[in-house]
């Protein structure tokens, strides 16, 4: 029998944890169809009923491309699903297999682009148990391997040397959970993938000279996370989807890793290496809101590029980006934030050497970053195109700015310092004291050492006149005031409800 159905070789890797009710194997693979019809995608398989459960082939998935740019069919190895007589079911694949991606653009003459992905396995059983309204799973493998096996554009079947690439991963275990209710299908994972090993290389087919490679491993892969699918979602339709309900919520950390790359074209080459001793990536997205989130601890970098005799190196203790922004229009405020830091930055001597070869410069550890937070009225919802290309139109306001608190603000570095915090409320009624700016009422307080050494520094390096240097001084004599200890002061520049702004209870405007 053939049918229309849904279902991934990822769901396969990544379902888990046993439950106390009684699953059959049909349930268990009406359960990934459905799940991943509420994708988009639309299957056909075939299932032929075994002694002991269901074995699955010919399954094959269709998806459109972003833009009306076509269609994607993907052609899977079979599966099978096996009633252990407790109530689960075992699902598995064949030891090895093959992939297939079909990518075929519109137009009636249009050729297709068809990738086969050799599939390998050591030990992957996924175990299925519950309830069709919430299924759990528990997964493991010791190893999954993809490698690119071929690629054929255009009719032709490119070279093995032009593009060679190969992924693998373990162990791998991990459990989830996938429930119903009112028309919300909900996916709880929990997965640990352990090391991943990578490789890539590509030659130009028509220029040997024109070539490539990046390889290496991340340790300890993990990720866990939520997502909420409701039934017959739109996929190309952002707003409505989000509206319907949809929400996801998952982040992936790792343990550190190691990346090396060659790149050539002609005479010119770069080459380098890349090291990490740990990450994480978070996202997060529901109607009313979008939290991004990226971290990397003990960073660095060797480079060899053209035109440079020695390695460009360096490396940092922490980097971190992350933002929080409203999506949907609201009455009232609604926070939203914007988190920056890059701490003990080193740059390697040689580097160091170039502009400054007497070691003038004090050579500590750099670090900056701030964070602020804010109170936001959103008029329009960013997701609708309509209401966005109105803004952009000047039809509508984008939204008010009602808040802003900056804590940990932090800029170290060639032996000066300056920290600071600070809040400003804002009145958007009144766009005039500060010629279209809605008036700003509030302070920020800084605290600042250093900077007369620093400035003496590049007096001695000669990057700095000393006539240039009096008048920085006296710019920073007019907004701060010393400190206790030689070479510190400190600041605090204060915006009245009068729209005065004072530096040190000096009115400056």
């Amino acid at each position: 029998m053939t049918r229309v159905s849904a279902v991934s070789i990822l769901a396969l890797s990544a379902m888990a944890s046993p439950s106390f009710a009684d699953v059959t194997s049909e349930e268990v693979w009406n359960n990934l169809e459905s799940y991943l019809s509420d994708f988009g995608y639309e299957i056909s398989a075939t299932e032929t009923a075994t002694d002991n459960g269901l074995e699955v082939s010919g399954i094959s998935y269709t998806a459109p491309l972003p833009e009306d740019g076509g269609t994607m069919v993907v052609t899977l190895p079979d599966m099978i699903y096996t009633d252990v007589g407790d109530g689960t079911v075992d699902m598995t694949m064949p030891e090895s297999g093959m992939m297939e991606v079909t990518i075929t653009p519109e137009g009636e003459d249009a050729s297709p682009t068809v990738v086969a992905v050799a599939l390998s396995h050591s030990g992957l059983l996924v175990n299925a148990s519950g309830t069709p309204e919430e299924m759990t799973y528990e997964s493991r493998a010791e190893e999954i391997r993809m490698v690119l096996d071929s690629v054929t554009d255009e009719g032709e079947l490119l070279p093995k040397e032009a593009l060679k690439t190969s992924l693998s991963m373990g162990p791998v275990a991990g459990t989830s959970v996938v429930s119903i209710e009112d028309g919300l299908r909900s996916v709880s994972q929990d997965m640990t993938y352990g090391d991943i090993t990578y490789d890539f290389a590509f030659t130009a087919p028509e220029d040997d000279e024109t070539k490539g490679l990046f390889s290496g491993t991340l340790r300890g892969l993990a990720g866990k996370g939520t997502t909420v699918v409701p039934d017959g979602a739109d996929m190309s339709d952002a707003p409505a989807m989000l509206a319907s309900g949809f929400e996801v919520d998952a982040s992936i950390t790792h343990q550190g890793g190691e990346t090396s790359f060659d790149f050539q074209d002609g005479s010119d080459r770069v080459t380098g290496q890349l090291s990490s001793d740990g990450g994480e990536l978070g996202f997060a997205m529901s109607q009313e809101k979008m939290v991004y989130v990226l971290s990397a601890l003990g960073q660095s970098v060797s480079m060899m590029v053209p035109d440079m005799p020695f390695p460009i190196e360096g490396k940092f203790g922490e980097a971190g980006f992350s933002f929080e922004m409203p999506l949907a229009a609201s009455e009232e405020p609604v926070p939203a934030s914007l988190s920056v830091l890059l701490s003990d930055f080193e740059m390697a001597d040689m580097l160091w050497g170039i502009f400054d070869p007497q070691g003038v410069l004090p050579r500590d550890p750099a670090t900056i970053g701030a964070n602020l937070e804010a109170e936001v009225t959103p008029f329009v919802s960013i997701i609708d195109e309509d209401a966005m290309e109105a803004v952009e139109e000047g039809e509508e306001l984008p939204g008010e700015l009602n808040k802003v608190t900056l804590t940990d603000l932090v800029v170290r570095a060639i032996g000066a310092e300056i920290l600071g915090e600070g809040e400003f409320t804002f009145d958007n009624t009144d766009t005039e004291t500060f010629d279209g700016m809605p008036r700003p009422e509030g302070q920020i307080d800084l605290t600042i050492s250093g900077v007369n050494g620093v400035i003496d520094k590049l007096i001695e390096m000669g990057f700095v006149q000393e006539q240039d240097a009096m008048g920085a001084r006296m710019m920073l004599g007019m907004f701060t005031v010393p400190g206790a200890e030689p070479d510190t002061a400190t600041s605090t520049i204060l915006v009245n409800d009068q729209g005065h702004v004072l530096a040190n209870g000096q009115r400056i405007k």
